[in-house]
């Protein structure tokens, strides 16, 4: 078991989670950003 866990870098492994976790985000974000946007045309 210890094997295991030396051969795995743990910083890579954070970076990779952060990555995928703001790329994630982003994307639901942006689909909000166009949520809104087409709330905005139909009042406007």
């Amino acid at each position: 078991m210890a094997d295991i866990f030396a051969a795995v870098d743990f910083t890579t492994v954070a970076a990779w989670v952060g990555t995928t976790g703001v790329v994630l985000i982003g994307i639901a974000m942006a689909f909000k950003a166009i949520d809104l946007g087409k709330r905005g045309v139909k009042k406007a």
